[in-house]
């Protein structure tokens, strides 16, 4: 009976409470500790979505940036080929009318000038004569289509007018 009296000791009492306020107090330590941990965890997570977040925010703005700069080049594009008046608009519009017309003048005057200092084409060989006018005729119709191209490519389309302008 000495073993009950033992465990009926105030002695055994206050060990075996110790002992089990100590392993109370460690579970609650522990669990304690779990929520801690928990907490930083999600704290841990909330930041990482939170960069994650933050990062795919900047990289949206980069685009939107992007767009909208892209989107103001073409705008001031579009702005800086209206004319600024009518009149401007006119002589633009005629530029290179008068440049051809020009050209042709100061390319008859070439040619009239060298048939009046050379004779004409009388004082030459036949051969001479048709290997000039094979030149001529080549020259002037490659040229013609060179300026007429050019004149035409260089004009805008009323169906790009109107997309640019949305």
């Amino acid at each position: 009976m000495w073993i009950l009296d033992i465990l009926g000791s105030a002695g055994f009492g206050t060990l075996l409470g110790g002992v089990f306020g100590y392993l109370t107090k460690r579970e609650e330590r522990a669990n304690l500790q779990m929520k801690l941990d928990h907490e930083i965890n999600k704290i841990k997570t909330q930041t990482l979505a939170s960069i994650r977040i933050a990062k795919m925010g900047i990289q949206e703005a980069k685009v939107a940036g992007s767009l909208a700069i892209g989107k103001a080049e073409a705008d001031a594009f579009v702005e800086s080929q209206k004319p600024t008046s009518k009149w401007a608009a006119n002589i633009k519009s005629m530029i290179r009318p008068v440049i051809l017309g020009l050209l042709m003048y100061q390319s008859y005057s070439i040619i009239d000038t060298l048939e009046t200092i050379s004779g004409g084409l009388e004082t030459l060989p036949s051969e001479d004569i048709m290997s000039l006018y094979k030149i001529i005729v080549l020259s002037v119709t490659g040229l013609t289509a060179t300026a007429v191209g050019w004149y035409f490519a260089a004009r805008s389309s009323k169906q790009f007018d109107k997309l640019l302008e949305k």
